[in-house]
């Protein structure tokens, strides 16, 4: 699993100044071991291993960027032969923590330290003898450290950028929606109701014609009229309407039954979800107020307590009103609606007529 992630070894997404600023560290670096001879790690003197070495460690600190891991293993394993070679070393823990910072920033904290485990305890156990250890140790604690408050850093930048750039998207869909809602308002709504019109005055227009046409008229204009019902619907959904009074406006407006709308404040500001789901109970509510409770006055209330807003109903009919239309199917149909929102339904005689309730809980 370990293999599997070294392959391709990911390059930290710099510039070249920066790549230019580890060549001079990893120059400033490496003139430690190969200034002058009284370095044992130097290009002319002292063993072969501690000779390599100086030449690891520069293009480990110089190319952590382009290849941390490799950079990583590489500075680790050129400290642990040095010191194997029984040779004293320079460039105790540069040539493992850079790049141990490098990787710390590019990757997931469980892959970091699969990744830098083997090489920076070989590093620790090779020198645990030198008087330096804790040092060492505190120097890769704090690279590691170091890239992960960066990686969290970039993580949330990134995120708000996305989310951002979400939103964006969000409005611009929105307002493509809300113009094809337009478009089909001004066109098609038009059409519909120039039909029903026409129709509604050529039924008027026959009162003594014959049976079978004045039928027919009075099909088409109910046709429209149900036309126009729906085309209001999917343009409400188009437009993805936040605003529940309006919506609850609209449906109240030339009912048969006087309704009394009463809107508590902060219900302007709902979801489109929740706005929808509190629309489509007043509707179905509505409607079968109107078809079954023989009721004269219906009222309408929605008011936001913390966390809830509540959808009340009431009318001063028989006491069989919203609800019961199809043997209880509407009701169903609403109760399931409003537990698909997260709230809770209630419906039931009361002091006069019938009420219906619904809560849906809001952030």
């Amino acid at each position: 699993m370990v293999v599997r992630r070294w392959r391709p070894d990911r390059a930290i997404d710099r510039g070249p100044w920066w790549v230019a600023l580890d060549l001079a560290v990893a120059w400033a670096s490496a003139g430690i071991a190969v200034g002058s001879t009284e370095y044992v790690a130097s290009l002319t003197e002292g063993p072969i291993a501690s000779r390599v070495a100086v030449v690891v460690w520069f293009c480990a600190i110089g190319l952590r960027r382009l290849a941390p891991v490799t950079a990583l293993w590489a500075g680790a394993a050129a400290t642990v032969a040095v010191v194997l070679a029984g040779a004293p070393v320079t460039n105790l823990s540069l040539a493992s923590a850079l790049p141990l910072t490098m990787i710390a920033q590019g990757r997931r904290p469980q892959v970091t330290a699969e990744l830098a485990a083997v090489p920076v305890l070989g590093v620790l156990v090779a020198l645990a003898g030198h008087p330096q250890v804790e040092l060492v140790a505190a120097v890769h604690a704090g690279a590691w450290i170091s890239g992960t408050a960066s990686r969290t850093r970039r993580t949330r930048e990134e995120r708000l950028r996305q989310e951002a750039a979400e939103e964006r998207a969000g409005r611009i869909r929105a307002d493509e929606r809300a113009l094809l809602a337009q478009e089909l308002h001004d066109a098609v709504g038009h059409a519909v109701t120039l039909m029903v019109t026409h129709a509604g005055a050529a039924r008027l227009s026959l009162p003594d014609g014959p049976p079978q046409v004045r039928t027919a008229l009075e099909r088409i204009e109910q046709a429209g009229r149900d036309a126009m019902a729906d085309l209001d619907r999917v343009i409400g959904l188009l437009s993805d309407r936040r605003s529940l009074p309006d919506g609850l406006r609209e449906l109240v407006r030339g009912l048969p039954v006087r309704v009394e709308l009463r809107l508590g404040p902060g219900v302007d500001d709902l979801g489109p979800g929740q706005a929808e789901t509190l629309r489509r109970v007043a509707q179905e509510s509505l409607t079968n107020v109107i078809r079954h409770a023989g009721a004269s006055l219906a009222r309408v209330e929605v008011r936001r307590d913390e966390g809830v807003v509540t959808l009340t109903v009431a009318d001063d009919g028989g006491g069989e009103g919203a609800g019961l239309a199809g043997g209880g199917r509407g009701l169903r149909g609403m109760r399931a609606r409003v537990e698909k929102a997260g709230g809770t339904l209630e419906a039931g005689p009361a002091a006069a007529g019938w009420r219906v309730t619904a809560r849906i809980p809001v952030p």
